[in-house]
């Protein structure tokens, strides 16, 4: 069972690209010749996925051909279940919780009485804990996991400099790449992005 140990990567300049895509029907386009170009010209020495799709199916599409073919490895990369598991253990129970006591309170004929007040306090209060369990798992813990999943990858390689294209569906960007850009350059990665909110360079790929 892995760790999470985030540290930086020794004796490598870590080069990470992060490229979104709106969806999974990208990783089909038969044209893949703009992607080919890019990987060649930043000397890519492997790319990360995170989208909700099936590696089994994944390997199949032009986009995974294209990277066997240019003997580029890939990895989808996210939060293990284990490590997932608890919290999410937590937010479910809370949540069951707060269900019973919005049903007895919904049932009260006077919920202006000192017990209909406290029952609403709770519930909101339950709300605000599952809201802050769910914010931390999604926007703190999951993108350190990542992290910690790209760099360990990077490690593998012997290169004094190792490269990466990072591919995210557009609406986990979102919420996500912030904190994965600044967890890795806090790292000492440098980062390239190609998202919708940072189109300086017109690369297409």
């Amino acid at each position: 069972m892995e760790v999470l140990d985030l540290k930086p990567v020794k004796n490598k300049k870590i080069i990470a690209y992060m490229s979104s895509k709106e969806n999974g029907r990208y990783f089909q386009n038969k044209d893949t010749s703009r992607l080919t170009d890019f990987l060649k010209k930043k000397d890519v020495n492997f790319v990360t996925v995170d989208f909700q799709v099936d590696m089994k199916e994944f390997k199949k599409t032009p986009f995974a051909q294209t990277l066997d073919k240019l003997g580029i490895p890939y990895i989808q990369v996210d939060i293990p279940d284990y490590a997932m598991g608890y919290l999410y253990e937590e937010i479910v129970e809370k949540q069951e919780l707060q269900n019973e006591l919005f049903e007895e309170y919904d049932s009260m004929s006077d919920k202006e009485s000192y017990k209909g007040q406290s029952l609403k306090n709770w519930i909101d209060m339950l709300s605000e804990e599952i809201q802050e369990k769910e914010i931390f798992l999604s926007l703190k813990l999951r993108p350190q996991w990542i992290v910690k999943k790209m760099l360990d990858f990077a490690n593998r390689f012997e290169n004094e400099v190792v490269s990466f294209v990072h591919f995210v569906q557009e609406d986990i960007c979102e919420d996500i790449c912030p904190q994965v850009v600044e967890n890795l350059r806090d790292l000492g990665a440098k980062v390239i992005s190609y998202t919708k909110k940072h189109t300086i360079q017109n690369i297409i790929f």
